[in-house]
């Protein structure tokens, strides 16, 4: 793999002033709750060491598959009781999603609002990019280079899915499934075949919400969607434009349970963290956006940031051939 309605949560200030003016007093009414997964899991392979190097962390997630919300409880690696991150992912009915970062758990936050698979348009971007920088390579050297990098003439992509049998796993009866890109392995779990009462009826969003996070490409999502399971033990290969990588899921605990709702809102009094973001104006079409947010293409003159894939195969055909600087670029 970036958001909210803010409910008013019962402060410890108004019980004090009930207790001074009342004797007795009605029970206290409960928060309101909600059937919902909770899944506890290990994460091993997220980019973000030092050196390089991967973390492996214990995450706590909760699903609200009616409202398509989640949250993720992040711990500390190698100290699996301290709270790292909360992140809190609001689906909308469309593409439009809101993934809250609530740094430690506490009231402040960062918020990244929009399609998500936007990360996705950007990776063809790249991708176009370096098919178009390979045309300086020999026969030989395009051909290894695209093997290694997963690609196809003209940015195609080729996806393939194979259902499997499966041990149980967690009491849970299971089936395996692999889905390969251009002969790279996207997803290889072992997910959930039946499950119980509510869990059934929530199963379905898992990888509905994944469809939100822009970790695969259109082809892929094309693929799994109307998928229902839970993955317990998985390994997934998310390519963006960035250096792609290989995450292990191991879940350790999946069960439903009565969960109040306030857990997948933001805290009551949370400010909002607001970064200031660079902007570019894209040369084909004119459009100004956030520079971290467009697709990328390499000139002699530097990197120039497009609004789209069709911005991109446009000033690609008026270069000639890779710029000075491209053609040292090697992807």
């Amino acid at each position: 793999m970036q958001s909210a309605r803010l409910p008013k949560i019962f402060h410890p200030g108004f019980l004090l002033v009930f207790l001074l003016t009342a004797p007795v007093l009605a029970e206290p009414v409960e928060a309101e709750k909600i059937d919902a997964i909770r899944i506890e899991q290990v994460t091993s392979g997220l980019p973000g060491g030092e050196s390089g190097k991967t973390l492996s962390v214990r995450q706590v997630l909760w699903i609200d598959g009616e409202s398509r919300r989640l949250r993720l409880e992040q711990y500390t690696p190698e100290k699996d009781k301290v709270l790292d991150t909360v992140f809190l992912l609001h689906c909308g009915k469309e593409k439009e999603t809101s993934i809250f970062t609530l740094p430690g758990g506490g009231k402040k936050y960062r918020e990244h609002s929009g399609d998500l698979n936007e990360n996705q348009r950007n990776r063809r971007i790249h991708e176009l990019e370096q098919l178009r920088i390979l045309r300086a390579y020999s026969a030989r050297e395009r051909k290894l280079a695209m093997k290694k990098l997963g690609l196809r003439e003209g940015g195609k992509r080729n996806v393939k899915l194979e259902w499997k049998e499966s041990a149980d796993h967690l009491g849970f009866s299971c089936r395996r499934l692999t889905v390969i890109e251009n002969d790279t392995v996207i997803i290889d779990a072992v997910l959930t075949a039946t499950l119980p009462g509510k869990l059934a009826e929530t199963s379905g969003s898992y990888f509905e919400m994944y469809r939100r996070l822009g970790v695969f490409s259109e082809e892929v999502l094309d693929k799994i969607r109307g998928i229902k399971g839970i993955p317990l033990k998985a390994k997934l290969t998310v390519i963006t434009d960035l250096p792609r990588y290989t995450i292990s899921v191991d879940t350790r605990q999946l069960k439903n349970e009565k969960t109040p709702t306030a857990l997948f809102e933001l805290p009551e009094g949370a400010e909002k963290i607001v970064d200031v973001p660079t902007f570019s104006t894209c040369p084909i079409c004119g459009t100004r956006g956030e520079t971290e947010k467009m697709g990328r293409v390499f000139t002699e003159n530097g990197v120039v940031y497009v609004n789209s894939e069709r911005c991109a195969r446009k000033l690609q055909k008026k270069l000639k051939g890779p710029g000075a600087n491209s053609g040292t670029r090697r992807p």
